[in-house]
């Protein structure tokens, strides 16, 4: 079961638009960003509208003009809702998801999870929920999918083997309405057995008199979906999240793909700002003006004028380079009014097909993108708008290409995605331009799609997903095999560069190792301030590393988690505030991490405590910020009396008010005392605790 979730007090009749705080679970301060701008279907009950919105559920209460908003953090058990319906009889909610689980919200009260149809080997192409008396009719497209509400349990699935588009029942019989007619079942036979069903025509139907009088107990309220229309919660306008990027506490979101396979369709164009817990969507009409529908969606990358933050340049995969100002459409760069190719230059619809991904400011502030499947993958944008283009016979035609990764040095670490039938191969771009990007003269440039680890073991990854500087200089690549790392990424360019696969001991007491995360598809890896590694997986969740990669220090998934899918498309972290933000195929949902970033210098101003004072009844840890890299914390009392000590994650500490033995620590003043790794610098700062 779940808590019952927050409760957000707003003017909604009132105000047009409606702003509402992330809901963050007391346990493991997860958020889920849901959208809420189409709503589908609404449900009064009692002094409430519950409302299905994109897929998600919130309350519009009409006594106190408040507005509840339900997800995994707080109230579901999942993600990603099918249909509401409300049964009377039991005063619940039931809530039906695309994956087949189901919740039953026993209004004024928690949460159930039936968890039944989804684990079975059921079908779940759902077409609509009935709600007779104490029981929910599920219809598919095989058959009847029956839920008892009141005994909170799965109870029947009648297998009819044709789609069904709607059930009803009376007291004696239940009808299934499909293209050929209603089956009709007498509720006292066994109507597992399909020769149980009698097939009647949609005409002779009509003539059953207790078939003619049965209606839908689940009527959608129009007033309510009227009202949730006209006052839209401000959140994402859509649940697409594929690339993050973080530029200070401003966070930037597209949410289209760049697979272009069998299984994953298109994503309408959408670009997001999150700053501020507010969400401002680029706009669309300005793009609509200029190019159709269907050319701008799958946006692949969004990057922020390092000199005008209201200036940003998005790459689609689909029709060029877009250029928005105060997030409207300036300009698209594509075929004709700039050296941009399409990958189908003969083609009618050529401008369909100018693939752009890999979106990247250089230190001097030129742009750098992946103009895909062309004989010129590498172009450039220099900041006079002057354009260059680099050519690689390697690579030439490639169609998978989706990051730029500039390191310290200023190399650029270009993946090609994958290996396809065509012979085109996955692997990793490394380029050096000596400072001198007008002239690939003095360039230096490599293309590996072979690893070779320090044991001699050689791999060829059909998928190279990403390559990540962590805070020491080693480059870490996410490959379909597994985890690499480059401890010397200075030799890339050498005759015999291998990379490492980390070694964790098995405590079994056999003295064996095994190698991290060996086989495991490694879509993407953020360095949070610890030098810690957060590393999506296509399909296993989130893994936190410790910065040797020896420790795993979480497992993020679905099952045990608020996390809403287990594939990652993209990491980015907050390193202000800590705050992990995960993309994943469902929508965007983030953690509050205990690493920040850290400081160049520290002193009595830069050392922040939160919450603080610490008030009778809070159980959580403190937070100490602004510290240097692996500061040395002594938490003392007024006495001077060592209370506790440690070492910093990045540029802050987290202490759970108490001693080292597990007391908890009595009313008083306490004294945070950190320096930094040396000893040379330090810093103090105070915390009252009141019991």
């Amino acid at each position: 079961m779940k808590k019952k979730s927050k409760t957000i007090h707003i003017l909604f009749l009132i105000t047009c638009t409606i702003f509402t705080m992330p809901a963050i679970a007391d346990n493991g301060n997860w958020t889920i960003y849901t959208s809420y701008h189409s709503p589908q279907k609404a449900v009064k009950i009692g002094k409430s509208y519950y409302v299905l919105a994109s897929g998600n559920l919130c309350a519009y209460n009409t006594e106190d003009s408040s507005v509840e908003t339900f997800d995994k953090t707080n109230a579901l058990s999942d993600f990603g809702i099918y249909d509401i319906a409300y049964s009377k009889s039991t005063n619940s909610l039931f809530i039906l998801y695309t994956n087949g689980n189901i919740d039953i919200m026993r209004i004024g009260k928690q949460c159930i999870n039936l968890p039944d149809l989804k684990n079975k080997s059921i079908d779940k192409n759902f077409n609509e929920v009935n709600i007779t008396g104490e029981k929910a009719y599920i219809s598919t497209s095989t058959g009847i999918v029956v839920v008892n509400i009141k005994k909170s349990n799965f109870e029947n699935f009648y297998n009819l083997r044709i789609n069904v588009t709607k059930t009803r029942v009376s007291n004696t019989k239940i009808y299934a309405t499909t293209s050929n007619g209603v089956y009709v079942g007498n509720i006292a036979d066994n109507l597992l057995d399909t020769s149980n069903w009698t097939l009647v025509s949609l005409t002779d139907i009509q003539k059953d008199t207790e078939y003619s009088s049965l209606k839908n107990e689940n009527i959608a309220d129009a007033e309510g979906l009227a009202l949730a229309k006209e006052n839209i919660i401000n959140s994402p306008v859509r649940n697409y999240s594929y690339k993050l990027n973080m530029i200070g506490e401003r966070l930037l979101v597209t949410g289209g793909q760049f697979y272009f396979i069998e299984g994953h369709p298109d994503y309408v164009g959408t670009v997001m700002k999150y700053e501020n817990n507010i969400w401002t969507n680029f706009d669309e009409q300005s793009v609509l003006k200029v190019i159709d529908s269907w050319s701008y969606n799958n946006v692949t990358d969004v990057i922020q004028d390092p000199k005008d933050s209201e200036h940003h340049w998005v790459g689609v995969a689909r029709s060029g380079l877009y250029e928005f100002k105060d997030y409207k459409l300036v300009k698209l760069h594509s075929l004709g009014n700039s050296p941009l190719k399409s990958a189908r230059p003969f083609d009618k619809d050529s401008a369909r097909y100018v693939r752009i991904t890999g979106l990247q400011y250089d230190n001097e502030g030129n742009i750098w993108m992946l103009n895909n499947q062309t004989d010129t993958i590498v172009r450039i944008m220099k900041n006079n708008g002057k354009w260059l283009a680099y050519y690689y016979n390697e690579i030439a035609g490639f169609p998978s290409f989706d990051n730029i990764m500039f390191d310290s040095r200023g190399w650029a670490w270009i993946n090609s995605r994958r290996t396809t039938t065509s012979g085109h191969i996955a692997g990793l771009l490394i380029v050096n331009t000596n400072g001198t990007i007008d002239t690939q003269d003095d360039d230096t440039h490599k293309f590996i799609s072979t690893i070779s680890n320090q044991d001699g073991t050689s791999y060829t990854p059909n998928q190279y997903y990403c390559a990540t500087e962590a805070l020491d200089g080693s480059i870490w690549i996410g490959t379909e095999s597994g985890l690499f790392v480059s401890y010397n990424p200075e030799n890339v360019f050498g005759s015999n560069f291998t990379l490492s696969q980390i070694k964790v001991a098995r405590l079994d007491g056999s003295g064996l190792a095994d190698y991290l995360l060996s086989g495991v598809p490694v879509k993407c890896i953020a360095i949070d301030g610890g030098n810690r590694k957060w590393i999506g997986t296509i399909d296993d969740g989130v893994f936190l590393i410790s910065s040797d990669g020896l420790e795993t220090i979480e497992h993020f998934t679905t099952e045990n988690s608020p996390l809403i899918s287990n594939a990652i498309n993209d990491i980015a972290i907050n390193g202000q505030t800590g705050e992990i933000f995960i993309a994943t195929r469902a929508g965007l949902c983030s953690f509050v991490s205990d690493a920040t970033d850290a400081s160049d210098n520290m002193d009595d101003n830069s050392l922040k405590v939160y919450p603080n004072p610490i008030r009778p009844g809070y159980t959580g840890d403190v937070h100490v910020t602004g510290l240097m890299f692996n500061s040395n914390v002594k938490i003392v009392n007024a006495a001077g009396k060592l209370v506790y000590e440690g070492t910093s994650i990045g540029g802050e500490f987290t202490w759970n008010c108490c001693y080292k033995n597990g007391k908890q620590c009595s009313s008083g003043i306490y004294f945070v005392l950190g320096t930094d790794e040396e000893g040379k610098k330090g810093a103090c700062t105070k915390i009252m605790i009141i019991r």
